[in-house]
């Protein structure tokens, strides 16, 4: 490049930063009044950086206003999750292996193409109110410049349609949440095909495979191209893989009123946050604030006057493996063969075939193997429950606490959802509701975690449970419901859920919200700080006869089981932990099948290792395990403090840490005091595509229903600019615990 066309290009680069700082880099007090589509909505910067948008009719205007806060906001995390959703980030972004991997993994599940099916069902207020958010989005395309990424990479986003929008929402529901169902099916059937651990597999996921049989793992050792668990996952869409909320009734708090915690926790390592906050008041009385995902209309978690409400993942298996029997392009029932649907899709120059059942079983096949039409033989194929029922009450799941007056007008709108959660409810009445929502499908041969032959039509999907199968509570006697993805299953009802987070969280929080006769919102907020670890308070007794009488050994004894900053035998505890798991897994795997699982399969590996550790049982758990865990710990702890081992990096969701530090796009080597199973949990980090990520509270919420007051730290901010002067905020705030206030 000559001297010239540099200056050329800096004094273009330089004019577009000019245009960025006029049009986007707004301060405390900074207003605009846009008109979208014959609405005049007058938009408000507040001091803490919270775009707060005023209109008239709020069952309109509240998605026209969001459509344009997210494209205003979060204009690049709202098309990258449109190209990730469709397996469009190899067309538009430089190329790499791992979007490569994604775009497969997006055409697989062929989300695009159930939203164009679902559209026509969707009723005409649902599209109304689409169509509104559409025009938000589109309105502020059309009347500002590209930001600067898409500038660099030459991308130029087209306008936003209603399929786009639908399957961003399923996208996160299915990739995002509902996935970890088939990472769990995955483990299990690759164990079983791979190794002779059966019965370790059936007392860890108990009762769950009572139908496995010789007969199903000799089927299992049939199956061809199995695509590693490692290409299992998506980097570009949210994890709710570990999140907390609760609720207390007045008869608990300090105020007489209801009080309300959330805590979802997502992964924290790239910015911007995939939350983001806003806050609309209507002139017909509306008046609301909480957080949703670019792309997705809707208030996810968040508070009006009159009703508070948070979601943590509910683990409800909405999703399922089958093995297909392909033969000549054709897939077998009850004896008989159809043929299959083939799909031709160019991703990176290279022509990939996908295939499908009628029943939407998609064939799933290694990466190379994908690059060629499929051979004869068995298959694994994925089914998602995606419904056209479900679709269509997308807007409403989180649309309807916008207006909602008290929890008995939404709570049936939640029992059905694409998410599968737990929702905890409260309201200015003064009452308090657990609702558990999905779309499980009604099985009839197993309970969903066995892959089972599809050439069987028994074993397939009889429909979807209806509202009234998922599990409720309203008003408790003892006053208080709490979440955090643990196993919630009504005994009298069909099972929704094979799979949970362990229950030291939840057993946690219930211990804190009953340790004093009344609670306030200052004493949520230090239980979402909380770093009490009961899963510790269940190890340490049991490596405790053989440790010796190092300083370190007889710190750990006297610990209090919680991790500070400063904590030495918190850090100590920390690789006492990562060593015990894999001492347990290498009596059962060789070491690089462990380490896989270790790396790809993280959660589900917690529950073969509480099993273990729960079972008392010297043969699963022999000495010569608890004693190589520690000397493998003392050889590797150097007399660290907790805060010098637990960091966060939080990097730009599109350079991923790749670009000169100075340019302050990243955020590195933050010290942190989460911890594994606490109630400010920290998962440790596992790869995604090789990613490495950091699960982790991505936002906090306190508030009384007697106040008008919410209290919220959204770390990351709510910029995704990467030249704003908001992006990457409150990240310290987390750390120190500090909130900010938003009457309402």
């Amino acid at each position: 490049m000559t001297r010239t066309q540099f200056s050329i290009l800096l004094g273009l680069i330089l004019g577009y930063l000019v245009l960025q700082v006029h049009w986007q880099y707004e301060y405390p007090g900074w207003s605009e009044t846009v008109n979208i589509t014959g609405s005049l909505i007058s938009f408000e910067r507040s001091a803490d950086m919270i775009l707060l948008a005023r209109a008239k009719d709020t069952s309109i205007d509240f998605f026209k206003a969001l459509g344009w806060s997210h494209a205003h906001d979060r204009y690049v995390q709202l098309c990258i999750f449109r190209l990730a959703s469709q397996g469009l980030l190899t067309k538009h972004l430089p190329y790499s292996e791992n979007l490569f991997k994604q775009d497969i993994k997006s055409h697989q599940m062929n989300l695009l193409d159930s939203s164009l099916k679902s559209i026509p069902h969707i009723s005409p207020r649902h599209l109304k109110q689409l169509n509104g958010y559409l025009d938000g989005i589109n309105t502020y395309i059309e009347t500002h410049p590209r930001p600067l990424e898409f500038i660099l990479f030459n991308y130029r986003p087209e306008l936003f349609t209603i399929a786009d929008v639908l399957t961003i929402y399923k996208f996160i529901a299915y990739a995002g949440l509902n996935d970890i169902c088939l990472i769990v099916e995955k483990l299990v059937l690759e164990v079983l095909r791979e190794t002779d651990n059966s019965d370790l597999m059936k007392m860890s996921f108990s009762p769950h495979l009572d139908g496995l049989s010789d007969e199903l793992i000799e089927v299992y050792k049939t199956i061809k191209d199995i695509r590693p668990i490692g290409d299992q996952e998506t980097s570009h869409v949210p994890k709710l893989t570990n999140s907390n909320n609760w609720a207390v009734s007045g008869k608990l708090s300090e105020s007489g009123s209801p009080l309300l915690g959330s805590d979802p926790h997502m992964d924290i390592s790239k910015l911007p946050n995939i939350f983001y906050e806003s806050h609309y008041i209507g002139e017909d009385g509306y008046n609301i604030f909480g957080i949703s995902a670019a792309g997705a209309p809707g208030i996810v978690m968040g508070r009006s006057k009159q009703l508070a409400f948070s979601i943590t993942f509910g683990m409800l298996d909405m999703s399922d493996y089958f093995v297909e029997n392909i033969e000549n392009m054709k897939y077998e029932r009850d004896g008989r063969f159809y043929p299959l649907t083939e799909r031709v899709i160019s991703i990176a120059g290279k022509n990939c075939y996908f295939y499908e059942t009628i029943e939407g079983h998609s064939i799933e096949r290694s990466l190379e193997s994908v690059q060629k039409p499929i051979d004869s033989g068995r298959y694994l194929a994925a089914k998602y429950a995606l419904t056209v029922d479900a679709d269509s009450k997308i807007v409403d799941t989180f649309f309807s606490p916008v207006m909602a007056k008290n929890i008995f007008e939404i709570k049936k709108t939640f029992s059905i959802n694409s998410l599968g959660t737990n929702y905890v409810v409260a309201d200015s009445d003064g009452n308090i509701a657990y609702q558990q929502g999905g779309n499980v499908p009604i099985r009839k041969t197993s309970n969903g975690l066995l892959p089972l032959p599809a050439w069987n039509s028994k074993n397939l999907w009889q429909g979807y449970l209806p509202g009234e199968a998922y599990h409720s509570i309203i008003n408790p006697p003892e006053g208080f419901v709490a979440t955090a993805n643990n196993h919630i299953q009504d005994p009298e009802k069909p099972v929704v859920a094979t799979f949970s987070a362990l229950s030291h969280r939840v057993n946690r929080i219930n211990q804190l919200l009953q340790s004093k006769e009344k609670l306030s919102t200052e004493d949520f907020k230090i239980f979402q700080s909380d770093t009490h670890s009961l899963f510790a308070e269940q190890i340490v007794p049991i490596v405790a006869p053989h440790l010796g009488s190092s300083d370190i050994e007889k710190e750990l004894q006297e610990w209090d089981y919680v991790s500070h900053l400063d904590s030495r035998p918190a850090a100590f505890f920390k690789l006492l932990h990562q060593n015990l798991k894999r001492n347990v897994l290498l009596q059962f795997f060789t070491p690089e099948r462990a380490d896989k699982y270790i790396k790809y399969s993280a959660y589900p590996l917690y529950v073969i290792l509480h099993k273990v550790l729960e079972s008392n049982n010297s043969t699963l758990l022999p000495p010569a395990v608890l004693q190589k865990t520690v000397r493998d710990t003392l050889a590797q702890y150097k007399g660290e403090k907790y805060g010098e081992l637990e960091k966060i990096d939080m990097n730009n969701m599109l350079f991923a840490g790749k670009l000169p530090s100075w340019l302050g796009l990243d955020r590195q080597n933050i010290p942190t005091s989460h911890c594994f199973q606490c109630v400010k949990v920290g998962n440790p980090r596992f790869s995604q595509f090789g990613a490495p990520i950091y699960i982790s509270q991505a936002w906090r919420m306190v508030t009384d229903m007697g106040t008008n007051v919410v209290e919220s730290i959204l770390p990351g901010g709510p910029g995704g600019n990467i030249l704003s002067n908001f992006y990457a905020r409150e990240i310290d705030a987390l750390i120190e615990g500090t909130y900010k206030k938003i009457e309402l």
